[in-house]
């Protein structure tokens, strides 16, 4: 799903959809503060019940601008949504999490997760 950059890029600048989910991510200290562990949970599930989806970490839905993740927090991320969709979702949604560098408008490469939530 959205398997090149620039497939993920077009995406992302059209904005939200039935298919895509952009998130901003947060944290304080070593823990992550947004997005919301339960809302996340259901929106994933909505993917998954319907025909599946991308949800993009590290971009505000809003602006739809590439904020990234902060690259010592990235695993803490994964292992984040790796959670929520073994402990919050059942069944257990079998999800494919990718870490990526996307580009910023001033050109920068920032770290972000993509998780592609396939129809169940």
């Amino acid at each position: 799903m959205l398997d090149t950059k620039a497939d993920l890029l077009e995406r992302i600048r059209l904005g939200e959809d039935s298919f895509l989910e952009l998130k901003e991510v947060r944290t304080a200290g070593t823990r992550i503060t947004a997005p919301d562990r339960h809302d996340l949970a259901d929106e994933l599930a909505a993917f998954a019940n319907t025909r599946g989806g991308v949800c993009v970490l590290g971009v505000d839905d809003k602006t739809r601008h590439i904020l990234g993740i902060p690259l010592q927090h990235l695993d803490d991320v994964e292992t984040f949504v790796r959670n929520i969709v073994t402990d919050n979702i059942k069944p257990p949604l079998p999800v494919i999490i990718e870490k990526l560098t996307l580009p910023t408008a001033a050109g920068a490469e920032l770290p972000v997760l993509k998780v592609d939530i396939p129809r169940s």
